[in-house]
């Protein structure tokens, strides 16, 4: 093997790719990343055996051809050091070595066996679905924050997907709060797909995909285990959660007698300076509904008190709900509307924020008794 390229490139895929190399590998080859050399350029592997990525770099020289595993770690941060300016590095295997030359130098780092490498599943075209990047983009966004972060409610650490005909769905819920967006794809899907995606699958899609192609997305391994998501230049492979999604649709409030339209860029600077105020013990904010303005409170005995004033259009009866304000946030963050629609009955039933015809979040108030 032996190939020349920027070194600013190459450090820009190992970036990518080195968020599943295992720091601490459970095997030895994990630690590694498998460099293959082709007519067609160089493909960068890496895998921590839940996700797998392979990234392209088209662009590169290869005057040999061939496959190579050798540490990342090192190779990545002497790739670093050549990466600010414009340096040109070539990679070759020479005996046992993975050789770097630099205009200043070289360097011989050990290589592993590449056949040891983990093989990573191919994409079947044929039962390919596509969605574009940039909507797939936007779900990941206004739903992965909200899912379980806990080990021991598994199948709530990543978002469900679903795909059939024209229609895509991704939902996202921790048990306290629930994020949804629907989308519609151009083409009709055939068949139907409904997965777990793990959320940091999710992220490392996004990271790949640029905002102007279409993601193709196909199931692979035993019984369909695995979702694979192919992009212009890159591949991720990711183990799909085992366990059934809670039965979400059965939470989303179907009548709410009580409907104001909110500003979220407001009402989020108003909660986050309320937030200040709170502590681990007293740790909800309260938002007093009424014509023509909500009003945020929070007090805490050792944090001092917060009263804040935020426009809204509402009529009806006044009434007062208290949040886990970071909810909140997290929420009015992601949102990006002129205007949200917040419906509810009471401080005690669930509420939910429409936003826009594709997106709606439920979160659960909190008693502050």
């Amino acid at each position: 093997m032996k190939l020349t390229c920027q070194a600013e490139q190459i450090h820009a895929a190992f970036q990518i790719v080195g968020s599943v190399v295992q720091s601490r590998p459970t095997r030895p080859i994990l630690g590694n990343v498998l460099l293959t050399a082709s007519e067609d350029g160089l493909e960068i592997q890496a895998t921590d055996l839940e996700i797998g990525i392979c990234y392209r770099l088209p662009e590169v020289n290869v005057s040999e051809t061939g496959q190579i595993a050798v540490a990342y770690a090192r190779l990545h941060s002497l790739v670093g050091y050549y990466a600010k300016g414009e340096e040109t590095i070539e990679l070759s295997l020479e005996g046992s070595n993975c050789l770097l030359k630099t205009s200043d130098g070289q360097f011989r780092l050990p290589t592993s066996p590449a056949e040891e490498f983990p093989v990573l599943p191919d994409f079947d075209e044929g039962s390919a679905r596509v969605i574009e990047a940039a909507n797939f983009k936007e779900m990941v966004r206004r739903t992965t924050f909200a899912a379980h972060r806990e080990r021991h409610r598994y199948a709530l650490n990543g978002a469900l997907l679903s795909m059939k005909g024209k229609a895509v769905r991704m939902v996202a819920t921790d048990g306290r709060r629930l994020a949804l967006v629907e989308k519609k794809t151009q083409a009709e899907q055939e068949g139907e797909l409904e997965v777990i995606v793990p959320t940091k699958a999710l992220d490392e899609i996004v990271k790949v995909a640029e905002e102007e192609e279409e993601l193709s997305l196909c199931l692979a391994g035993e019984e369909g285990g695995q979702l694979v998501a192919k992009t212009s230049r890159a591949v991720i492979t990711t183990r799909l959660v085992e366990g059934h999604f809670p039965p979400y649709e059965s939470v989303i409030p179907k009548e709410q007698d009580k409907k104001a339209e909110i500003e979220p860029a407001r009402l989020l600077a108003v909660v986050q300076r309320a937030a200040v105020m709170t502590t681990d013990e007293y740790s909800s904010v309260s938002l007093r509904i009424a014509e023509g303005q909500i009003e945020v409170t929070a007090e805490a005995p050792d944090a001092g008190s917060a009263d804040v004033k935020v426009p809204v259009t509402y009529k009806g009866e006044e009434a007062e709900i208290a949040f886990n304000p970071y909810f909140l946030i997290e929420f009015l963050r992601v949102a990006e509307a002129d205007q949200v629609r917040m419906e509810f009955t009471d401080g005690t039933s669930p509420v939910l924020f429409r936003c826009g015809k594709d997106f709606l979040y439920v979160v659960m108030p909190v008693s502050r008794q």
